[in-house]
């Protein structure tokens, strides 16, 4: 049986931002971006009654075979298998809204200033996300950087919008 790889790294993306971990400088330790469940994290986009703010929404947006490898023959371990680079795409989108609040540094941060401190310290979550721990091998991660921002007057809601590939080996 397959390894189920979309949800493993799925899985570990929303867990990983949830718990606001990441890598501090040359990987000795880990810095904290937010505490726990200050941040809410959705797997999907949740019902309007539903929704909390701070957030961030984890989208799934693509999958499907990045590179094909010669003769489809790749070394895995101790023996040889069949297989390719698989990629998985995802949005992810930060959300505040006007009465969201975050204390970093004994500073509240709030509306856009949140939105800003939430957009980096998302990069650094998701890009020091670490999949040792499952029998995925994520062999690399493309980060676009956060191109698309808004702000709706009506819900007064801020948001901030970035992608990112994630390449894995898919043996069989």
């Amino acid at each position: 049986m397959a390894t189920d790889h979309l949800n493993v790294i799925e899985r570990k993306l929303i867990d990983t931002l949830r718990s606001g971990t990441y890598n501090t400088t040359a990987g000795v330790g880990t810095g904290e971006a937010w505490t726990s469940g200050s941040v809410i994290v959705f797997g999907q986009f949740p019902e309007p009654e539903d929704a909390q703010y701070p957030c961030i929404i984890v989208e799934m947006i693509a999958h499907g075979v990045e590179e094909q490898f010669m003769g489809q023959l790749i070394t895995s371990g101790a023996s040889d298998a069949i297989g390719e680079l698989y990629g998985v795409g995802f949005n992810l989108y930060c959300m505040v809204e006007r009465e969201s609040s975050m204390t970093v540094n004994a500073t509240a941060y709030k509306q856009r200033r949140l939105l800003n401190y939430l957009m980096l310290n998302c990069a650094n979550v998701v890009m020091d996300c670490d999949f040792d721990s499952t029998a995925t091998e994520v062999e690399e991660r493309h980060y676009t950087g956060f191109r698309q921002m808004g702000y709706n007057p009506e819900l007064e809601i801020w948001v901030a919008q970035t992608s990112m590939l994630i390449m894995f080996k898919n043996t069989r």
